[in-house]
């Protein structure tokens, strides 16, 4: 039973011009559970919702391209802005110890393929420890955020080698990512506390690490 005749055809015909549930409900002064039983069992309000729901994908894919758009000229921008500010640090920089050994630790056993990722993969103990100190001091990286992962034998206590990597580290357990376990392939190759990875993720610092590597690469091979 229809208790407003005018409201009824009102809810009608904003349904047919394509307008939504939530939007003829504010118009009409209803409530939204009204225009839906005004509505929803006539076969143009079912084509209305499709229609609504095909036009707000493309809406959608649209705006998300805009945003792609614009975040990729933002990346492009802090990229230069990096390497522009890496060539500056460089020289203020290139003759510190620890900035020097931090380079060249990553040269010698860091991923330099990823693009968004610093990764720093060694048996090492002291090589961990002095790289993370460099993440810090020279590339502004929270000691928090720095993330550790193991690779270890089967059989080897995991428990056991977290806690000796976290104290050569100088991490808490709590920044150790998930265990990977190989077979042994080799007794006459042993891994006597696994091998630790070094991981932070951020583009523009990896981009400012290879530029640096670059920069001091050249100027040592002279």
């Amino acid at each position: 039973m229809i208790r407003n005749e005018e409201t009824y055809k009102q809810v009608l015909e904003f349904r047919k011009r394509g307008f939504t549930y939530a939007e003829i409900a504010k118009i009409c002064g209803v409530s939204k559970a009204t225009v839906s039983n005004y509505v929803a069992k006539k076969k143009f309000s079912k084509q209305v919702a499709k229609d609504n729901s095909e036009r707000a994908a493309k809406e959608n894919k649209k705006r998300m391209q805009l945003l792609n758009a614009a975040r990729a000229s933002e990346r492009k921008v802090r990229y230069r802005e990096a390497l522009r500010s890496a060539e500056t640090e460089y020289k203020h920089y290139k003759n510190s110890p620890l900035f020097t050994a931090g380079l060249m630790i990553y040269l010698c056993e860091g991923d330099m393929k990823d693009r968004s990722r610093i990764r720093l993969t060694t048996q090492n103990k002291d090589a961990h420890r002095l790289f993370i100190t460099f993440l810090v001091e020279y590339l502004g990286v929270s000691k928090a955020d720095v993330s550790f992962w193991l690779l270890l034998y089967m059989g080897m206590q995991e428990t056991k080698e977290i806690r000796w990597w976290a104290r050569h580290a100088r991490l808490s357990v709590s920044q150790f990512g998930k265990t990977q376990f190989v077979a042994q392939q080799s007794k006459k190759k042993i891994l006597h506390h696994g091998t630790g990875n070094t991981i932070i993720v951020d583009t523009v610092l990896k981009q400012k690490l290879n530029r640096w590597i670059t920069l001091a690469s050249k100027e040592l091979g002279k």
